[in-house]
């Protein structure tokens, strides 16, 4: 009986899921969502085909909680794996100039991931594309776009 007692006073301390990689060194800006609204009208309304690749990717690092909407055309790269992927998602990634990545709110793992890819750009020396964090996350999108059935898809 004692050690139900001892084992149950001994508190389990996880550590967080990215205390295993490396703390990231840069700060990647901010894009709006009206911002990211106005790029994914201006290709649709531009390009010659549906399929056409677009001068920017959203990749939306949710996992588990990949559940509500998501934004029309975007990847999902969950966070939790991302640093173990990277090395292979550089020459894809890297042929957009732009790399909007995004969580539920954009408060954590979306600037985390963000900046994981930009640290990767910067040290490889490669300047033709940028990581971005759209401000407010997909509650952020949802909130403004979730009704446009052209840009944001419900589950």
């Amino acid at each position: 009986m004692a050690s139900k007692v001892a084992a149950a006073a001994t508190p389990v301390v996880e550590a967080s899921w990215h205390a295993a990689f490396p703390t990231p060194k840069s700060t990647p800006a901010g894009v709006t969502a009206s911002e990211v609204h106005a790029l994914l009208v201006s290709h649709f309304a531009t390009s010659p085909s549906p399929t056409a690749k677009a001068p920017f990717v959203i990749v939306d690092v949710r996992r588990t909680d990949f559940d509500v909407a998501f934004i029309r055309t975007a990847i999902n790269l969950p966070a939790q794996s991302f640093p173990l992927v990277l090395p292979g998602l550089i020459p894809l990634l890297a042929s957009y100039p732009r790399v909007i990545f995004h969580c539920q709110s954009s408060a954590g793992r979306g600037p985390r991931v963000a900046a994981w890819f930009q640290d990767a750009l910067d040290e490889r020396g490669i300047v033709t594309s940028k990581a971005e964090v759209l401000v407010g996350g997909i509650k952020g999108w949802v909130e403004k776009y979730g009704e446009e059935e052209a840009f944001t898809v419900k589950l």
